[in-house]
């Protein structure tokens, strides 16, 4: 047993040394909704432009697989505009504190690789507001199903995919631009503290595109018996 666990040590630490660990930021905007059954009260969103920005630790090991941490401030809600009544719009925003934990696939061997991020994410809400203007008959309309009024839960969780490029400048340092996609689950099959009046679910949806800097703290070295992996030392060296 002593023998076994001292192997599983030295495979762990012979991976680790052919890995590279980095840091950075991101900084992006999501185009929000609110995916809600009755699909009626879908007829008058727009698009609701948030921003997001976040720290990134990443680990990516010899064969270009790894994990990535994420830890993001980002604005999630919805907007609804009524055509035929100027400036009449209602806006629900919703400020989160999220922690995504993904795996992280690189493509390639070159200095510019195709990536593929997927995983889950738990988020916590710091705090929601509404504005609205020339929206009181849209209200009247609706109030059978009492959402406008409704608090939103406090604990958010649920998958994220993206696909994005990462341009690797040199052994030291990443840019990377990214597109996402979030499959919020809320919780279950509400996002409101309470279910609303004849709903009978409601989620957030977002699509989002990002751009970040990373900084590769260990770089990766030279592993003999990768059976073709080019480091990145030996494509771009300082």
């Amino acid at each position: 047993m002593q023998k076994f666990k001292i192997l599983i040590i030295l495979i762990f630490l012979s991976t680790f040394s052919y890995a590279q660990f980095s840091v950075g930021v991101r900084q992006g905007y999501g185009m929000h909704g609110l995916a809600v059954l009755p699909g009626v009260l879908t007829q008058m969103q727009v698009s609701y432009w948030r921003p997001n920005t976040g720290l990134v630790v990443t680990y990516v090991n010899a064969q270009n697989s790894g994990l990535q941490f994420e830890l993001n401030y980002a604005q999630k809600g919805w907007k609804e505009i009524d055509d035929t009544v100027p400036g009449s719009y209602y806006t629900k925003t919703i400020s989160y504190l999220e922690l995504p934990v993904l795996s992280h696939f690189e493509i390639g061997s070159g200095a510019v690789r195709p990536t593929i991020t997927a995983g889950i994410y738990v988020a916590y809400k710091l705090s929601e507001t509404s504005d609205s203007a020339n929206f009181s008959h849209i209200f009247e309309l609706n109030k059978k199903y009492d959402h406008y009024s409704q608090k939103i839960k406090d604990l958010d969780f649920g998958i994220k995919v993206g696909l994005g490029l990462r341009y690797n400048i040199n052994n030291k340092l990443a840019v990377f631009i990214e597109g996402r996609y979030d499959i919020d689950v809320a919780g279950g099959r509400d996002i409101f503290i309470d279910r609303p009046n004849d709903i009978e679910a409601s989620r957030l949806k977002e699509m989002s595109a990002s751009i970040g800097v990373v900084w590769h703290l260990i770089p990766q070295k030279k592993n003999d018996n990768s059976g073709g992996y080019v480091p990145k030392e030996d494509l771009y060296d300082n």
